[in-house]
């Protein structure tokens, strides 16, 4: 949470620090697409770094850069290019802690509450939209946007000091192995779910970027605004726990039941472009609870179906969703400036459809490489478990 929170605290503050640092609807987009920029060059290296070195280590060293960056931007930070140099180093760090968090569940938690568990790791992302929705009315309110990032930085600080000093054991990746090493076709498998993640995080990034200027564009104060995104969020954390608590329960394909999500996600995205107004009161918390409590299952596929090399697998699947975070903010930046944001919350809800599309292409591919119809499921999980 505390290393996702610098992507949506800038969204949230944009209006409290454009008139120092200049910053303009194209801009803001421009700038997160840089740092999942970085992100996504450093995401397939360090899924491999953590996997050699634990995933403490990652977890540690990605929650100390974030608190360095944070503090410095809080104190001193007056020129734009400074502030983005810093935005582009908690990518790297976001790129860190991604896989290092999988291998922890992976090899640390048991197979039948797996699904639970990348269901509160990814309910982190909505969290930190939360927090940094009250970040908007605390800044406006006469605190000042750089208070906020000092608190953030403060914060990571003591997450630093209480993460665990052991990595955890490696048994539960070796019996949670299907006994093969990964099968003949399973990188193109990653590809695609990494390009299905890609279109995907267009949705997650571009509504907790974009939700609060645009309702202020719709008329509503920046503080009611906030509010908005942080009831919002709540709702999207939600989902993705009772989502996950449900996959851990279920022999249905989870693909499948991710590629419904994002299909009925896209409409909800398709109303956020369409209302005005009220509106947006209910179009927002339904777009965040079906467009974007789905990535949980996508991760949980694939560590299941690389239970050997969670690390590796993430970072590559992430990867794709560093690009889609890098290319959604600035199209949806510039279709705002030039057509306004109705323009760009269609062109989101286009982006889910097309993740959908892929979710099925990832499931051939999957079901041709391994020969079963269905992703590895939780029992199944058990099952090898015990025998192990």
């Amino acid at each position: 949470m505390v290393v996702i929170m610098p992507s949506y605290l800038t969204g949230t503050l944009a209006i409290s620090m454009g008139p120092e640092l200049g910053y303009t609807p194209s801009a803001l987009g421009w700038l997160m697409g840089a740092r999942f920029a970085a992100a996504a060059s450093a995401s397939a290296v360090a899924g491999r770094w953590v996997e050699r070195f634990g995933a403490t280590g990652g977890m540690r060293a990605a929650v100390l850069t974030v608190a360095a960056t944070s503090i410095s931007i809080g104190w001193f930070v007056r020129n734009p290019f400074v502030f983005g140099a810093l935005f582009c180093l908690n990518g790297v760090a976001l790129a860190a802690v991604q896989p290092a968090v999988d291998i922890w569940v992976a090899r640390t938690v048991s197979g039948k509450r797996q699904g639970l568990a990348f269901g509160v790791k990814q309910a982190a992302v909505p969290t930190a939209a939360l927090l940094a929705g009250f970040a908007a009315p605390v800044a406006a309110a006469g605190t000042g946007w750089r208070a906020v990032w000092l608190v953030v930085g403060a914060s990571a600080v003591a997450v630093g000091v209480c993460l665990p000093w052991r990595s955890g054991g490696t048994a539960m990746a070796a019996a949670t192995s299907t006994g093969r090493s990964r099968a003949q076709g399973s990188t193109s498998v990653l590809v695609v779910l990494a390009v299905c993640f890609g279109f995907g995080s267009v949705a997650v990034v571009t509504s907790t970027t974009f939700l609060v200027v645009s309702l202020v564009a719709a008329g509503s104060d920046e503080g009611g605004a906030g509010a908005v995104l942080a009831a919002s969020s709540a709702v999207a954390i939600t989902a993705r726990l009772v989502l996950g608590y449900w996959a851990d329960r279920i022999r249905g394909d989870l693909l499948v039941i991710l590629c419904g999500f994002q299909v009925v996600g896209a409409v909800a995205f398709l109303m956020l472009g369409l209302v005005s107004g009220a509106g947006y009161l209910i179009a927002a918390p339904v777009a965040f609870a079906l467009g974007l409590g789905w990535p949980g299952l996508l991760l949980l596929v694939v560590v299941r179906e690389n239970a050997r090399a969670p690390g590796a697998a993430t970072g590559i699947v992430n990867t794709g969703s560093y690009i889609g975070s890098i290319a959604g903010p600035a199209i949806f930046g510039l279709l705002a400036a030039r057509f306004g944001y109705s323009a760009g919350w269609l062109f989101t809800a286009s982006c889910l459809l097309a993740a959908a599309m892929t979710a099925l292409a990832g499931r051939a591919l999957l079901r041709r490489a391994t020969g079963r119809i269905v992703p590895v499921s939780a029992v199944e999980v058990s099952e090898r478990q015990r025998v192990g």
